[in-house]
């Protein structure tokens, strides 16, 4: 399971929208702890940090997947996928999102739909490509 968290962690900044809601300074320091505890594997303190980060902004594409993977490091998957699922409803063009979601359904065992995910995140990040070269073709 390691494995998946921290390629999941890899990949979230490039497959990231901007996110549905900014942090305070003092919201993003404390999912910058979270983050951190949860690398050395203190995730009773991640888990702290990472609610008062979600307190701060709870609908920041960055906290719900950090707690996202929190809950997969808890082996807690169906509140992983649940998390997901929500975030969804409000941030339905999110890669990372989908990409994230799509791997706790491969944990729970829904292959097939964590393909299908899968294909949808990587559907937006080439819409984001495409946007960019766009972008910058016009400079």
């Amino acid at each position: 399971m390691k494995n998946w968290i921290l390629l999941a962690g890899l990949l979230l900044s490039g497959c990231a929208t901007s996110p549905a809601q900014q942090l305070s300074e003092a919201g993003q320091t404390r999912l910058t702890l979270g983050v951190e505890y949860m690398k050395r594997g203190q995730l009773q303190r991640a888990r702290e940090q990472l609610n008062k980060a979600y307190q701060d902004a709870p609908r920041s594409e960055a906290v719900i997947i950090a707690l996202g993977q929190w809950y997969l490091r808890k082996e807690k998957v169906n509140s992983a996928l649940l998390l997901y699922q929500q975030a969804l409803s409000w941030q339905p063009i999110s890669g990372a999102m989908y990409y994230n979601y799509a791997i706790a359904l491969c944990l729970a065992g829904n292959t097939e739909q964590a393909l299908q995910l899968f294909a949808q995140a990587e559907q937006l990040q080439q819409q984001v490509a495409v946007s960019r070269a766009q972008c910058l073709s016009r400079r």
